[in-house]
């Protein structure tokens, strides 16, 4: 979508602001859907004239003339019907899209409130439905306006021409049935929704009852959940059925009460006939000016159709109280649509400095008074036992976590960092790779235009790479699920390296890359990464004797600094670890 409906709209809470947004589009469907539904006069006007042509007995080839006319605009309303549908369709996936990006936007710009039950993507998920919803209602209101509204105008008037009397008392019936839809839409809505409750509940139940289905047989509980589900079926099934008959009779129903207005036509349509009358208001040249045949076939087939498209007013109606009922969910989470600040990278100094640093999760103090310097070009390994704070100090970097004393990170304090000046100056590859379901060069670049190869090189990568038909086009499955654990890493890693900033974090890069691999990665990451600073966090110590410094977190608020030779003369706890995945990997061996 262009630049972009999103940013066009400045009342995204107000719902016509979606439409005006869009003033191009509407025109448009605004022309074909005029054009679309006077043209559906034609048909009844045409067989009208040829029900008189073929009365009178008009010359075959004058008959034949009239049929070209009626197959050549016949196939004029249905292009301007197919151009409707598409360019209704068209405002549909605008909006929704539209939709869509305002509330990610405003979702990420006014994180929820604390103590609120669902994180930022679940909050998302649930609101997707809502906002298909409303579209949904937003594109039946629009199509039925021409497909109905505009249709039944334009069936009135053309009665109307015909006979003013006869058209009066049979509009009542149609009144009557539109009113009745509208009546009963509350009514099918509440139904409806009252049903998928149910169908919630007892589907719940059923899980419980699988889930669970030991623990309840040891307590003895098999009867009570029995019937406690019995009387969820039940509940559901009576919802169910009369939401069902409900929806199925709204139709029939409004048909059958618009279509008694065929009893004023059929008496008084045959005395104009047989008495020759006038009709009301002939457009000259076109229509003849005397009741035969021909009009009353032309009248009769109008308010037939007119009758039908009244009937299908219940369908109109129910989606706009579904949608409405969507709507109030989502409007109030909108917000006027926020521009993200470009990524833009701090200089300063080329040092991390920590400095008196405190850090505390749920009552345990993970870090006290901890001082450390490092700078560009180094590789700096962070390491300790589970659970020693070692995650938790790389997510200090993006204000996922508090902390107390001072982090500065090349001559500014990192909680005085501005998200535009974290997304410039560090990049992180985190525990979990999270990769999503496209190709492998769309794993990488995210967008970007770079060529992905070099980097799927630099983590060793290339002999996986020949063993794929597709190559970088592969695709990798949802979270990777069509990779080893191996290569999902190394894939994640090279998104980190495509995305390389002045700080790199990489938190457990190496937990499923066999000894080998992970030195020739490491290999390349100090050719690769010399201009930027990197932790490397890890459980794992094979690769340690070549990191410039190594920081121990042991846990408890304290913590031990230096290269690998020198913890493993002062430190008991590097002693421990490393001996102890020395012996595991002898034992694998």
């Amino acid at each position: 979508m262009a630049k972009s409906f999103e940013r066009k709209i400045k009342n995204p809470a107000n719902l016509p602001s979606y439409w005006s947004a869009q003033i191009p589009l509407c025109c448009a469907m605004t022309f074909t859907g005029l054009l679309y539904n006077f043209g559906m006069l034609a048909s009844p006007y045409f067989e009208g004239r040829i029900v008189d042509s073929i009365s009178a007995q008009t010359p075959l080839h004058d008959v034949l003339v009239l049929i070209g006319v009626f197959i050549a605009v016949v196939a004029v309303v249905l292009l301007a019907r197919m151009l409707k549908r598409y360019t209704v369709r068209r405002f549909a996936n605008n909006t929704s899209m539209t939709m869509r990006l305002i509330l990610e936007n405003n979702l990420l710009h006014h994180p929820l409130e604390e103590g609120a039950d669902s994180s930022i993507g679940t909050t998302l998920s649930k609101l997707i439905s809502d906002v298909d919803a409303t579209v949904e209602g937003m594109r039946k209101l629009t199509t039925e306006i021409f497909d109905t509204v505009m249709m039944f105008i334009f069936y009135v008037i053309f009665l109307f021409l015909y006979d003013v009397t006869m058209t009066l008392y049979a509009l009542i019936p149609i009144a009557i049935a539109i009113l009745v839809a509208f009546l009963m839409r509350k009514a099918i809505f509440l139904s409806s929704s009252a049903a998928r409750k149910a169908n919630a509940a007892m589907a719940s139940s059923s899980y419980d009852l699988f889930d669970n289905a030991i623990t309840y047989r040891l307590y003895g509980r098999d009867d009570d959940n029995l019937k406690s589900y019995d009387d969820l079926l039940k509940d559901y099934e009576k919802k169910s059925a009369k939401a069902a008959l409900l929806t199925d009779m709204m139709i029939p129903l409004s048909n059958a009460i618009a279509l008694l207005g065929l009893i004023p036509i059929l008496i008084l349509g045959p005395e104009r006939i047989a008495s020759g009358a006038s009709l009301s208001a002939p457009i000259q040249g076109l229509m003849d000016p005397l009741w035969s045949l021909g009009s009353f076939t032309t009248y009769l087939t109008t308010f037939i159709l007119m009758a039908s498209k009244a009937s299908k007013t219940a369908k109109l109606f129910g989606s706009i109280e579904k949608g409405l009922a969507s709507w109030k969910r989502i409007k109030p989470l909108i917000r006027p649509y926020e521009d993200y600040a470009l990524p833009k990278e701090v200089h300063g100094d080329d040092k991390l400095v920590f400095h008196d640093l405190a850090l505390t999760i749920d009552g345990k103090n993970l870090l006290d008074h901890f001082s450390f310097e490092a700078k560009k070009g180094q590789i700096i390994g962070i390491t300790g036992p589970i659970a020693s704070g070692k995650s938790a100090l790389g997510k200090l970097f993006f204000h996922l976590l508090p902390y107390q004393g001072s982090l500065v990170v090349f001559g500014k304090e990192v909680r005085d960092y501005r998200p535009e000046e974290i997304a410039g100056t560090f990049v992180l590859m985190s525990h979990h790779n999270a990769l999503f379901s496209g190709t492998i060069e769309d794993n990488i670049a995210l967008g970007g235009t770079k060529d992905v190869k070099p980097y799927l090189e630099e983590v060793a990568f290339h002999e996986d790479l020949q063993s794929m038909p597709l190559k970088e086009k592969t695709l990798v499955g949802n979270e990777g699920v069509k990779l080893s654990g191996g290569q999902q890493e190394r894939l994640a890693l090279a998104r980190t390296l495509y995305q390389k900033k002045s700080l790199i974090i990489l938190d457990d890069p190496f937990a499923s890359v066999d000894p080998k691999t992970e030195q020739e990665i490491l290999s390349h990451l100090r050719e690769s990464c010399g201009d930027s600073l990197v932790l490397l966090i890890s459980h794992r110590l094979s690769s340690f004797k070549d990191l410039d410094n190594i920081i121990l977190l042991k846990g408890d608020g304290t913590y031990e600094t230096g290269k690998e030779s020198e913890l493993l003369e002062k430190s008991s706890l590097y002693q421990t670890l490393y001996h102890l995945q020395n012996e595991t990997t002898k034992e694998d061996l």
